[in-house]
């Protein structure tokens, strides 16, 4: 069967791989420059199959297209717009492939108040505020959120003082994330939690100045809260 000539487009993509090829070489030593060898090489084929893609025998595909903008550090799209169309389209069908999607959001944001200043230590209070306290708006399906501000350095650079944590008491805790803990002295604070168990929780402050773990049992727990959003003092809408 006689092989298929190339359209005019699918030769200008070959002459164009080329000459980017002539151009990367040029001024460079021999055994510095990317040779159809080297290039056979980095593409499983033959030296006669990259000369017969080179001179406009062989139309460019994707695989050819991405190796050799990769060897010569060029985009794609320099000697083949289509082809970079085709390989930016093949990498997005990929992610999403295997990417689960996650729950639509309904909900709209809404006001949450903030009703305490949470002090970031071991050592830590909660205080309520006056009717001057303001409130956020964010997104939440916690009917009981609220809102505290932050008070301390124990989790700085993460969390600063000043910064509005959002609470969520109806959300399960995750080991890893931020929870708002109260004990049965009084305290509050809010630590990364490290993990449950029956017995009780391993919390830790980002900030080592402060120890690098806190076991709290939880017969002196009186709540611990899921820490939905860390939100900067500027979210803060107005007064209460």
């Amino acid at each position: 069967m006689r092989k298929r000539e190339l359209e005019d487009w699918e030769k200008d993509e070959c002459l164009a791989l080329k000459a980017a090829i002539e151009a990367f070489n040029a001024g460079k030593p021999r055994s510095e420059t990317l040779t159809q060898t080297k290039i056979g090489d980095a593409l499983g084929i033959n030296q006669g199959s990259v000369s017969s893609y080179l001179n406009g025998y062989n139309a460019l595909n994707a695989k050819v297209a991405s190796v050799l903008a990769g060897l010569i550090s060029k985009p794609v799209e320099s000697f083949s717009p289509r082809l970079a169309d085709e390989i930016a389209k093949m990498a997005r069908t990929s992610f999403e492939s295997n990417v689960e999607a996650g729950p639509p959001i309904f909900s709209s944001p809404r006001r949450i108040d903030i009703v305490g200043t949470a002090q970031l230590g071991s050592e830590g209070y909660w205080t309520n505020l006056d009717q001057a306290a303001g409130w956020v708006e964010t997104y939440s399906r916690d009917e009981d959120a609220y809102a505290l501000r932050l008070k301390g350095d124990s989790m700085a650079p993460a969390i600063r003082s000043g910064w509005i944590a959002v609470c969520e008491p109806n959300h399960r805790l995750v080991a890893g994330e931020y929870v708002m803990v109260t004990t049965t002295d009084g305290q509050s604070m809010v630590k990364e939690l490290l993990f449950e168990t029956d017995e009780g929780v391993s919390l830790m402050s980002i900030n080592t100045a402060y120890g690098e773990r806190l076991t709290i049992d939880r017969t002196n727990i009186q709540s611990i809260h899921y820490v939905g959003a860390i939100l900067a003092p500027s979210k803060i809408l107005g007064r209460i």
